[in-house]
């Protein structure tokens, strides 16, 4: 939210999000705080510090689980802890990129983006990878990494992730464009992982991609969300 806090102060449009869906889509525990307040179904987790007791962490989340620097992006920091004895080096790990750190029970299960462009759910992406999870050299190094779209869920289940991602948009106070991430544990139950209220733009992006699939060019998703800056949209 800094970058949009100047901008708005020199009254220079800027896409996206305003200071406050900006400020709680990157902050994962203000997310996950404002989602539980309105009923959102997430993940459970815990606040850390350096001091955590690994065993108390473990009885209240359970194995495997992840551990997550809540200020970060593109999954730097971030560990998937299949053992208590891994747990301190993975709490060591995050805190080396921020100051707050959380500890997310695992969801076994399928993951899934969703993009919202304008109020509107794009089709939905389902991301598979052979490693531990969807981590930065899944995202951005490793050529075994799929991006499914369609995503594979029937017509209701998609609309019922696209329903979850707009509420959960909706509840940040996200504006304009922006992605969500969700898990589908074993039972088809849709949990909230992330906001991101600037995703990738490049033509090979999550975003672009979920527009092709409906229909909208990258030049035209590009016009969409520029218009939507233009018309003071926040």
């Amino acid at each position: 939210g800094e970058i949009q806090g100047v901008l708005q102060s020199l009254q220079i449009p800027y896409t996206g999000s305003g200071i406050t869906g900006a400020v709680l889509s990157m902050n994962k525990r203000l997310s996950k705080q404002v989602w539980q307040s309105q009923g959102l179904p997430t993940p459970k987790y815990v606040r850390l510090n350096r001091q955590s007791n690994p065993q108390q962490i473990v009885e209240e989340l359970g194995l495997p689980l992840v551990i997550k620097p809540v200020n970060e992006g593109s999954s730097i920091g971030m560990s998937k802890v299949t053992s208590a004895e891994a747990l301190q080096q993975a709490i060591n790990l995050a805190f080396d990129y921020d100051d707050e750190v959380i500890a997310e029970q695992w969801v076994h299960g399928a993951e899934y983006t969703v993009s919202i462009l304008n109020g509107e759910a794009l089709p939905v992406i389902r991301l598979t990878t052979p490693r531990e999870f969807y981590d930065f050299e899944a995202k951005y190094l490793a050529d075994s990494t799929e991006y499914l779209c369609p995503c594979g869920l029937s017509d209701a289940d998609e609309k019922r992730c696209q329903q979850l991602a707009i509420n959960a948009f909706n509840a940040l106070n996200m504006s304009g464009w922006g992605r969500i991430d969700v898990m589908a544990d074993q039972h088809g139950d849709f949990y909230l992982l992330e906001a991101n209220s600037v995703p990738g733009m490049t033509d090979h992006s999550l975003v672009p991609m979920s527009a092709r699939q409906a229909g909208i060019s990258f030049e035209n998703l590009v016009g969409q969300v520029l218009k939507s800056s233009l018309e003071g949209k926040r």
